[in-house]
């Protein structure tokens, strides 16, 4: 299983918090709410996306894909004055810090200045996508658009109509549509943007390297040599180290690391798990083991990492940006 397959395996990455944006100009929307990433599909009209460095033009089809958790920001046009703010835990304010929530509530789901407004969007938010996410969201830029037609239609569409219901199972069937059109989004701008840099993705492309990978991400908990490594992938130790380097960016066993350790990350979320378990299931041979090399990749113990854990987001999120 790759990264992108676990992308939202994390138990903070399910159920993202989602709802149709309805605007009329002139309108802008600053957020801050520190999520892991953000989809906003501009259902009608168009907005402007301004995130970091970037600004993008959006209309009706394109998908766009925010990398947090630094602050962006949409509006209709440069120069709108910001009409509301989003802060953490999705509280809605007025630039000067006036509740606004139930003022630009229009029911269930639906929000903004006007709810018959020309401008409209869904916008999904994850509040965390875990350490494992964080080996896709780091492959893309600050906001990662999908032109329309980049998605197949009827599952936006369905999307659409799911948004407007409230029915039996209604949240399971949001969760999971979003899902989907999370990891969709993901893999068209992927496919269409080679990564500038090495990494998991590059190598994906190459046979022997995917090979490899493949057999990393399905048995982590397996002691993985670079012999048994390039036997999988059918060729010589020399030549599977050095293409998988140069596409990865990281010798094997260093990658192998980096992705045991990221799903220790997300195991230690459940504190059912013991540190011994976790460390069986990702291939270290005591939860010793572990936590020394959770230590020194991380700067932090896992007990100290679960103690950030329960007391609350923002306290792992701080120690997050650094990793």
């Amino acid at each position: 299983m790759d990264p992108l397959s676990q992308l939202l395996a994390h138990p903070q990455a399910e159920g993202a918090f989602t709802l149709l944006m309805s605007m009329r100009a002139p309108w802008a929307v600053q957020v801050e709410d520190e999520s892991a990433l953000t989809v906003v599909i501009v259902t009608s009209g168009g907005c402007r996306l301004e995130a970091g460095d970037t600004v993008h033009d959006l209309r009706e089809g394109d998908v766009a894909l925010v990398r947090g958790p630094l602050p962006y920001r949409v509006a209709d046009a440069a120069g709108s004055a910001t009409v509301a703010v989003i802060e953490p835990g999705q509280r809605c304010v007025t630039p000067d810090g006036a509740p606004l929530d139930l003022a630009l509530a229009h029911g269930l789901r639906h929000w903004g200045n006007d709810p018959d407004g020309p401008d409209t969007m869904i916008v999904a938010s994850y509040a965390d996508v875990g350490s494992v996410g964080r080996f896709v969201t780091e492959i893309l830029p600050d906001a990662a658009v999908v032109p329309a037609g980049g998605l197949d239609p009827a599952l936006v569409g369905h999307l659409a109509r799911e948004m407007a219901n409230d029915g039996l199972g209604q949240s399971v069937v949001l969760d999971r549509l979003v899902d989907v059109v999370t990891i969709e989004s993901i893999r068209a701008w992927t496919a269409a943007n080679p990564p500038a840099r090495p990494s998991w993705v590059g190598g994906i492309g190459d046979r022997a390297v995917s090979a490899a990978l493949r057999a990393m991400h399905a048995e982590p908990e397996r002691a993985w040599t670079v012999a048994d490594l390039a036997r999988r992938a059918t060729v010589s130790r020399a030549t599977l180290a050095a293409r998988f380097t140069e596409l990865v960016g990281s010798p094997p066993l260093r990658y192998l690391t980096s992705w045991r350790l990221a799903l220790a990350r997300d195991l230690l979320t459940d504190r059912d798990h013991t540190l011994d378990a976790v460390a069986q299931r990702v291939g270290y041979s005591s939860g010793f083991a572990l936590s020394t090399a959770f230590t020194r990749e991380f700067g932090v113990s896992p007990a100290a990492y679960r103690r950030r854990l329960a007391a609350g987001p923002r306290q792992v999120g701080a120690q997050q940006t650094g990793l």
